[in-house]
């Protein structure tokens, strides 16, 4: 066995090799939890919302929080209680929104739905609600990667396009949708967020 002409040199050599591999490795382990979180941050529930929160909870959270209607999507299952917030900012990602939902089932919340109308005139090339499916898509993609689904359909009748396209984030469901200029020269864009389990 060989032995260091300097043992104190040799001591404090390995002391210092030792010290940056501690400070690498905790560089990665604060690094990987900082991109955990990062991903993670938002993704179970909307602003101050969590997926599953009372209807009661919400209304102190947003005082704001009024009851708008009912919508029934399976007539075995109890109706939604769609409420809006009287004094929201409409904007999601810098996306100016017409109307955003926060829908409840079981007294507890568990989808939010944003809702974007646009119209198409004689010197518009791309309409506000097309415009706003490409913004958020491409956010959405540098965000989060591809889509989990995409699908793009035309009604033959008169050639209208929709575009649908959702991203499973840790506990939640984020879907796109553009439904294209039809007779009325109108067309929607609307985004979804909800919690997993309820799609």
């Amino acid at each position: 066995m060989m032995h260091p002409r300097n043992p104190e040199r040799f001591r404090t050599s390995i002391i210092g090799v030792l010290a940056m591999i501690g400070i690498v490795l905790l560089s990665e382990t604060v690094g990987l939890a900082q991109r955990t979180d990062q991903k993670g941050k938002g993704n179970d529930g909307f602003r101050e919302l969590r997926w599953g929160t009372s209807i009661e909870q919400s209304s102190k959270i947003y005082p704001d929080l009024s009851f708008d209607k009912y919508v029934v999507s399976d007539a075995k299952e109890e109706p939604w209680k769609v409420y809006v917030r009287r004094g929201e900012h409409g904007d999601i990602e810098n996306v100016p929104f017409d109307s955003i939902e926060y829908w409840f089932k079981g007294d507890h919340f568990h989808r939010v739905r944003a809702v974007l109308n646009s119209r198409i005139g004689p010197r518009t090339m791309v309409t506000r609600a097309e415009n706003a499916f490409l913004k958020m898509n491409d956010k959405l993609r540098n965000r989060y990667g591809n889509p989990s689904d995409h699908k793009v359909e035309y009604v033959t009748e008169i050639i209208v396009v929709v575009k649908e396209t959702t991203w499973i984030v840790d506990q939640s469901a984020i879907t796109i949708k553009y439904e294209g200029v039809g007779r009325t020269n109108e067309d929607l864009f609307t985004l979804t967020m909800q919690e997993k389990g309820k799609r």
